[in-house]
């Protein structure tokens, strides 16, 4: 499955959908969005490795000025325990920005809904085994999607 889970959630009255694995270095891509009940953040590729400077300056660009429209004035972020997430000097940046967090239970990832979105997804722009040749081939698919 491309977006690396063995297992997901599908409806037992479709016929379970077919997704090719690459066997040739994988053309993948990191990503970070949200979304809310009053609408989505802008998609952000990620370069590289995300560590917590990163993270905290995507969350600077692509979360701090549309949080209240997304979520409403009295927003709660929600992600999950990863490393960068957690990371103490992000959590201090989360209080000073004044945006509450919700505390999230461990190795509960079914919870999250961003989760399933990149199921959906990744479903979506590898249908059928659909293989892409370049990275920016991926992205383009990835943002029409």
């Amino acid at each position: 499955d491309p977006d690396g889970f063995s297992y997901y959630w599908y409806d037992l009255r479709k016929e379970e959908e077919i997704l090719s694995t690459r066997t040739q270095g994988g053309r993948g891509v990191m990503i970070w969005a949200s979304f809310g009940w009053g609408g989505k953040s802008s998609t952000c590729f990620i370069n590289g490795r995300m560590n917590s400077n990163g993270y905290r300056e995507v969350l600077k660009i692509h979360l701090v000025d549309i949080g209240n429209a997304i979520g409403g004035s009295d927003w709660i972020f929600q992600q999950d325990n990863a490393l960068v997430h957690q990371a103490k000097v992000n959590l201090a940046w989360f209080k000073s920005q004044i945006i509450n967090v919700l505390p999230w239970p461990s190795l509960s990832p079914d919870l999250n809904h961003i989760k399933n979105l990149w199921g959906i997804l990744s479903r979506k722009v590898c249908a059928e085994g659909k293989q892409f040749k370049t990275k920016e081939q991926f992205k383009a698919a990835i943002l029409q999607s």
